[in-house]
């Protein structure tokens, strides 16, 4: 099941990033870090709804709700473009669930009028450069630090990945696990 954020998600989300292995977080988030700053955690709790979004992805295991991947996505200033960024967990890796939050994510700027979705790579990061480039983002090296890349994909005259209403429930997602 995938659902928003909020307040009360602190500690799961927190638990969730300590949780991925170093190379993963350092993947994510672009350093090494253990846990979220707290300004950064904060922030990601309190997310303004008018123009940005952030999910977790959950699974149930033995009744317990279990966080298996979180995505998140800031329009920028013009509202035509919106900057994604999300996590699988290391164990949940290879079942689909990154091309499932993806879809999500274009589905969503889609329909609150984005025209772009757009993210930062680390260069090193294969696992994530194999996916965007099997979902249809291009990729070009990013002025001024190479240890970066750039992915960009047209939201106005690219085919959607899935049809917007099979993302809605948590049926996919729960064939993935």
């Amino acid at each position: 099941m995938l659902r928003s954020i909020g307040p009360a998600d602190a500690n799961v989300l927190q638990a969730y990033v300590r949780g991925l292995s170093p190379q993963s977080r350092h993947n994510r988030f672009f350093g090494a870090l253990h846990e979220l700053p707290p300004t950064e955690l904060d922030r990601v709790i309190h997310f303004d709804r008018k123009c940005e979004l952030a999910l977790l992805a959950e699974i149930h295991v033995n009744g317990k709700p279990t966080v298996v991947a979180e995505a998140r996505y800031v329009f920028l200033p013009d509202r035509l473009e919106g900057e994604f960024a999300f996590s699988v967990a290391d164990d949940w890796r290879g079942r689909g669930l990154g091309s499932l939050l993806i879809a999500d994510l274009e589905c969503r700027a889609r329909s609150d009028g984005a025209h772009r979705l757009c993210g930062d790579v680390l260069h090193s990061n294969e696992p994530m450069k194999a996916l965007v480039r099997k979902t249809g983002f291009l990729m070009v090296d990013v002025p001024h630090d190479a240890t970066l890349v750039r992915i960009t994909k047209d939201l106005v005259h690219s085919p959607a990945l899935r049809p917007c209403e099979s993302l809605t429930g948590s049926s996919e997602l729960a064939a993935a696990a």
